[in-house]
């Protein structure tokens, strides 16, 4: 049986659910970028290496991986650690395709960080586990 995909619209209109569900909502920005420009211009990563929040690859408007980055790590060093994890031949794909893009939800409050690890889960379990997470 064929796996089902899902897009980057399906991730957001789950993130606007599961925020919803929190009494005052939850404070996050949005970013994305084409991996082909992030190891051209490592502003991106600059800009976000202490944000926590959820990370995601996309490729082919399919989501391909999520995960989080809480605040003693910060996303900067989660996303480099995902780009250079070469070794895996799907995954090589993934990461040496310069239209692959990664996506980013910074929770711009950080006392509200202890929801990252449950809308990672969430946003795992709604994407019925994309191709490249393994754990849950």
């Amino acid at each position: 049986m064929q796996k089902k995909e899902y897009t980057e619209k399906n991730l957001i209109d789950w993130v606007d659910i599961f925020s919803s569900k929190i009494v005052n909502g939850l404070s996050l920005t949005f970013r994305k970028e084409e991996l082909d420009n992030i190891r051209k211009d490592d502003r991106f990563v600059k800009e976000i290496r202490k944000d926590c929040g959820i990370y995601y690859f996309v490729q082919e408007n399919k989501v391909k991986y999520v995960g989080r980055a809480l605040p003693s790590v910060g996303l900067k060093s989660r996303i480099l650690n995902q780009m250079n994890a070469f070794g895996d031949k799907e995954w090589d794909c993934v990461i040496k395709d310069i239209h692959t893009e990664i996506g980013v939800i910074i929770f711009n409050e950080i006392e509200q960080w202890h929801f990252i690890s449950a809308l990672e889960h969430y946003l795992i379990e709604k994407l019925e586990r994309p191709v490249f997470n393994k754990r849950c």
